[in-house]
């Protein structure tokens, strides 16, 4: 990658990804509430030179923004899975700690379903953490309870574009309760460029040029594409799936309304219908290692930067891991990035979401001064310190990266209009992620998996008595 796709200033590309509904946000440079500059002309030339040196006068005596909030010592509960835990956040924590006069003390859990009914058990028992670094804000609303959490609000709202605060995993039935913590994510494959490169395959662009790099890797011994099924590592698999579903909004303008609507079921789906019979494929025609359900999320990453596996497909949270496993940079530069291909050239775009983050229990014993600490940890300062140590694309306004490897090719995507987001969907899919293991293993149906999404969403709309159910 050349330099002149280094040193973004990843706002931009942001407003790229986002599609049309970032177009206002991204306009305002100060993020949201800002006034616009035409307006702020306006009220300057209309000043009397005395209005402005009170102006001025009254500016400097203001005390800093930056001055931060006095926590006065007390320690802070953080609850979070164990491998959220990196470098580049606990950097952020630190930086916090120090100029907040805080401690936090964290409670980790581990990944997968075990930890999230971990999670559960203690929101539900009032056992809970002074913050809950989980998975947004419609998960937390739909799954533990959109009561149980505190409205955010603040000034380091103003360092993020409308697209962002107004998203799904940050606002729920108009309620902004999860501050965005970190990277922008991309859904789509991760490849071995020399792997591809030996193999004289090129990034492919439809489903049926997918199938032919597969039949030649397969050729050649080496595992198209990796899976990682084993137990707590599931969650790898609802990446294809995921993606599917903006392919599906693509193909199928509106599908996503229809769905929340209750007018169709995930069962009507057919793109999601053909994804997982085209998953199925792969593993029958060999194209997936036969150890997937006792193969990890760290085994992917060795097979991936080995060249053991040719392609795993993942969101670009991956990177923060492959940059400790990399020997050299070289290594590390090796690895690539491209949306899953669709059955059409024009539908290979990639899923972009938003961050999830930091939601706060309302009945924690510190809650006010926790919301106050999440605003310092998502404040554009500490996510300096942040991309000091890690590259992505970040959610917050005003912060410079140096882009390679997995977070320059998503650059280049983004500046090609090849990501889009996707319409909100009115509740969370748990089933998924158990049910396509099983279809794997040949224990489930491609149209089984599907009806468990159904079953899911009744269960959600007879809890929150949904009309368009019949409840």
């Amino acid at each position: 990658m050349g330099e002149e796709m280094k040193k973004k200033l990843v706002s931009i590309l942001l407003c790229a990804a986002m599609g049309v509904t970032a177009l206002a946000g991204c306009g305002n440079s100060s993020g949201a509430g800002a006034a616009s500059e035409p307006a702020a002309a306006v009220q300057e030339e209309s000043k009397t030179e005395e209005d402005s040196t009170q102006a001025t006068e009254s500016q400097e005596s203001a005390p800093a923004e930056d001055a931060g909030v006095d926590g006065g010592g007390e320690t802070l509960n953080v609850m979070c899975h164990s491998s959220w835990r990196t470098e580049e956040a606990n950097a952020v924590f630190d930086y916090v700690a120090e100029k907040c006069n805080v401690k936090f003390e964290f409670e980790e859990v581990p990944e997968g379903g075990s930890g999230n009914e971990l999670i559960f058990a203690k929101m539900q028992s009032g056992e809970v953490p002074d913050i809950l670094w989980w998975q947004g804000a419609k998960t937390s609303a739909t799954e533990i309870g959109e009561d149980l959490f505190m409205e955010l609000s603040g000034g380091w709202t103003q360092d993020y574009n409308a697209s962002i605060l107004e998203s799904p995993n940050q606002t729920y039935n108009g309620r902004l309760i999860c501050a965005p913590f970190g990277d922008v994510t991309v859904f789509g494959m991760c490849y071995n460029k020399q792997v591809f490169a030996d193999n004289k395959i090129a990034v492919p662009q439809t489903w049926e040029e997918f199938l032919a790099a597969c039949e030649t890797l397969k050729a050649a011994g080496v595992t198209p594409m990796y899976i990682s099924g084993t137990t707590d590592n599931e969650w790898t698999l609802q990446i294809i799936p995921i993606d599917a579903r903006l392919k599906q909004e693509s193909t199928v303008p509106g599908s996503i309304s229809s769905l929340n609507s209750h007018e169709k079921l995930w069962a009507d789906m057919e793109y999601m219908q053909l994804t997982f019979e085209r998953m199925k494929e792969m593993k029958d025609q060999g194209y997936i290692q036969d150890t997937f359900l006792s193969d990890s999320y760290a085994d992917a990453q060795e097979a991936l930067l080995t060249g053991t596996a040719a392609m795993y497909p993942q969101a670009t949270w991956i990177y923060a891991e492959l940059t400790k496993l990399a020997e050299s940079e070289e290594e590390l530069d090796n690895i690539g990035f491209f949306p899953i291909p669709a059955t059409d050239a024009a539908d290979s775009i990639a899923y972009t979401e938003t961050p999830t983050g930091f939601v706060i229990p309302a009945g924690g014993k510190k809650a006010d001064l926790a919301a106050q600490i999440v605003g310092e940890l998502v404040s554009k300062e500490a996510m300096t310190e942040y991309y000091k140590l890690h590259q992505g694309i970040p959610a917050v306004n005003g912060v410079e990266v140096e882009l390679s490897s997995i977070p320059a090719d998503v650059s280049a995507l983004m500046e090609a209009g090849k990501t889009n987001t996707l319409p909100n969907t009115l509740y969370s899919t748990p089933s998924m992620a158990s049910d396509v293991q099983a279809m794997l293993a040949g224990d489930k149906t491609p149209e089984e998996v599907l009806a468990g999404y159904d079953t899911d969403w009744d269960t959600y709309a007879k809890e929150a008595g949904n009309p368009d159910w019949g409840y």
